[in-house]
């Protein structure tokens, strides 16, 4: 009997349940109708008008089993808001951007956003009894854990619905934190974010999934932020937020962005959505790009664009040459703003080229053709970041980290991805210097936090799922990147490649410095040793690399001496070790001057003779007498015995220090010692020799 009271008893909650349904679309379908007649409603309903909004007035429902509180209103419900078609609006937008095309490229037009698939219709049916379903399933399932908590909101969007709670007077936050896992389990759902508080709010948000997910596409995003996407120079646009509101920011304002997530969360969908953003609102004049993909396959399909500055880059040894070509240009265009007078690129870009022109005092005969008339924003989008640090390491994070400091101003802008968020990826510079951050599932709370400084992305959903961290603050935005489909990609690059492609000369012409070419070039010179350069002359000019001759010439340790031999040798200045003969001589002092940019003096020969340089013409050879023969002999014999003493020094000293450690001990007993001796004579003799012996002592020790 108690089974089939229950029985009846969830029937009737069904029944009731579909009643009230009813007439909250009824009642939703009579405010939709008196909307445009009724002028005197509140000011929120004025503010809220682009949300559909269903309120149920005057109705009390009884959740709670206490007499406490036996009665309680039903939580506001909004649902996302409709589609609004501004055909009109965009179509002003692509006339007003044809109007004025500029020079060398009037065939080229922007794509249209026909050229896009639009999603498929919302059904707010089902989604208004689903959530209002697991807003009673919270409710009760806090009532299990002693808290009145009530439900006061509810923010649905396409993956996520938002229900915002009320605390009671006197409870803590951190209680309702704790309980994460209590909530997915009694939803029945994967994982439960709670947001503590919501910013601007007094309440706490509880980010449930839906049980249905809405894919989001980028026309409707594009539809819905037609008049924000006009005031921005590159619009990016990303998804859509918890609330069902378009997520588009100005990648110029940002003005970088890392993307992380593991394979298959979303990572590259977003990265073309990204890519397509720039292509359906930018011109090839306004906005030029750099693209490195060391997957060779990701970015492949952009190799027609005529935005691209470069083909689409394969070779790290390469990337990391565009990268040093990148800082170049940075400091070309701030002393080119610093001579023009402005601060930002938009400034420079509104002068106009007579304006330029007169704030550089440059007369019309003599109208440079290398000054532009307008400077184009450069973005520079890498697949792949592990591989890249990976081949290029040191090199490629300090490019990374000079544009990201100074680039803003100018114009040059980055967008990075990985697939391995780690410490050794995305490093402590590298991060302080991108605040704006994209991720979406990564394998680890420690991931979560090398990207977003806290957890949370390690609870994501996947498949687009993401945490955005604005730049400038420290709170996260939660949304559903857009989905583009490949053949959507293609037909917005064949519109595109309709335009002629236009590389930058000195980038084609980048020669990519080989490690393994043998060549040496003067930065690498100056980054050895500050004494490396004269080690060099003392060794061309003396026609032999000793470590000996270095020792005497520049007044140096044996340690720091063999080094630099060493880096002569790895930079072909010098030749191999040849055992306890003198190292041969490579390079003659013409080339060393012209290595340095001087121009070779005439009293060298350019041929060099093992071991000595060959004698200058300009002076008359002197033949030794007997004597000096002998002496000269004499003295490369011990020259080259110091030589093979003090390497075998230097070898026993790497080896371990032990042994010079009980030599010099034994040595300082015996000195001792012999100290003992001789202090027990000069007592004999007297005080005063004994003082003088202790002076002389003192001396002899300073001067050791």
């Amino acid at each position: 009997e108690s089974d089939q009271e229950k029985l009846v008893d969830e029937e009737e909650m069904e029944e009731v349940e579909e009643e009230e349904y009813d007439e909250d679309v009824d009642e939703y379908e009579d405010e939709e109708d008196e909307d445009e007649e009724d002028e005197e409603e509140d000011e929120e309903v004025e503010d809220e008008a682009r949300v559909r909004e269903v309120e149920v007035k005057d109705q009390k429902l009884t959740v709670r089993g206490d007499d406490g509180h036996e009665e309680t209103p039903q939580p506001k419900i909004r649902l996302p808001k409709k589609k609004r078609k501004k055909v009109d609006e965009r179509e002003q937008l692509y006339a007003d951007v044809k109007e004025s095309p500029p020079s060398g490229l009037e065939d080229y037009r922007l794509p249209q956003i026909d050229l896009l698939e639009a999603s498929d219709d919302i059904s707010y049916d089902e989604q208004l009894l689903e959530v209002r379903r697991k807003a009673r399933i919270l409710e009760s399932t806090f009532r299990d854990f002693g808290f009145n908590i009530r439900v006061v909101e509810i923010e649905t969007g396409p993956v996520i619905a938002q229900y915002e709670i009320e605390l009671e007077a006197g409870l803590r936050l951190n209680k309702i934190t704790g309980l994460a896992d209590d909530l997915a389990i009694a939803l029945r759902v994967p994982s439960v974010r709670i947001v503590a508080p919501i910013p601007g709010k007094n309440t706490v948000g509880i980010e449930v999934p839906n049980e249905t997910r809405q894919v989001v596409r980028l026309r409707d995003v594009m539809e819905e932020s037609d008049s924000r996407m006009a005031k921005m120079n590159i619009p990016v646009f990303l998804g859509k937020d918890v609330s069902g509101n378009p997520m588009v920011v100005d990648l110029a304002k940002m003005p970088h962005l890392l993307i992380a997530g593991r394979t298959g969360t979303g990572k590259s969908v977003c990265l073309n959505a990204i890519i397509t953003s720039i292509l359906m609102c930018c011109r090839p004049d306004e906005v030029r790009m750099l693209m490195i993909d060391p997957k060779m396959v990701e970015l492949s399909g952009y190799g027609r664009l005529p935005h691209l500055m470069h083909p689409v880059i394969v070779d790290m040894k390469k990337a990391e040459a565009i990268l040093a070509w990148a800082v170049e240009k940075m400091e070309e265009r701030y002393t080119l703003l610093a001579k023009v007078g402005v601060r930002h690129i938009n400034s420079f870009n509104a002068l106009g080229r007579d304006e330029v022109l007169r704030r550089l005092e440059i007369e019309d005969g003599d109208d440079p053709k290398d000054v532009p008339d307008k400077l184009p924003f450069i973005v520079i989008v890498a697949d792949e970041m592990a591989d890249l640090m990976m081949t290029a390491g040191k090199d490629v994070e300090q490019h990374i980290i000079r544009i990201a400091q100074k680039s803003r101003a100018v114009g040059i802008h980055l967008i990075l991805a990985t697939q391995k968020p780690t410490v050794n990826v995305i490093t402590g510079l590298i991060k302080s210097n991108l605040p704006a951050r994209l991720s979406f599932q990564v394998a680890s709370k420690t991931d979560s936090r090398v990207v977003l400084d806290e957890n949370g992305a390690d609870k994501l959903l996947g498949n687009g799922d993401m945490l955005f961290l604005w730049p400038g603050t420290s709170t996260l935005i939660r949304g559903q990147g857009t989905f583009l489909s490949d053949d959507e990609i293609d037909t917005v690059c064949a519109h595109c490649s309709m335009g002629e492609q236009n590389f930058v000369g000195e980038l084609m012409n980048l020669k990519v410095d080989d490690g393994e070419s043998g060549e040496t070039s003067m930065e690498q010179i100056k980054n050895r040793d500050e004494l490396y350069d004269s080690a060099i002359e003392v060794v061309i000019r003396e026609g032999r690399g000793s470590c000996s001759l270095l020792q005497r010439c520049l007044g140096i340790g044996y340690g720091r001496a063999a080094k630099l031999i060493d880096f002569m040798a790895e930079d072909k200045i010098v030749g191999d070790y040849n055992g306890s003969k003198a190292r041969e001589v490579l390079m003659t002092m013409p080339q060393w001057e012209q290595l340095q940019g001087l121009e070779p003096s005439d009293d060298h020969d350019d041929n060099v003779v093992t071991g000595r340089v060959a004698p200058s013409p300009a002076k008359k050879q002197v033949v030794p007498d007997e004597e000096e023969e002998e002496y000269e002999e004499e003295y490369e014999d011990d020259d080259e015995e110091y030589d093979e003493n003090a390497e075998a020094e230097y070898e026993e000293e790497e080896d371990g220090e032990a042994e010079y450690e009980d030599e010099d001990e034994d040595e300082e007993e015996d000195e001792y010692e012999v100290a003992e001796g001789e202090d027990d004579e000069y007592e004999e003799e007297g005080d005063e020799e004994y003082e003088d012996y202790e002076e002389e002592e003192e001396y002899e020790d300073e001067t050791v």
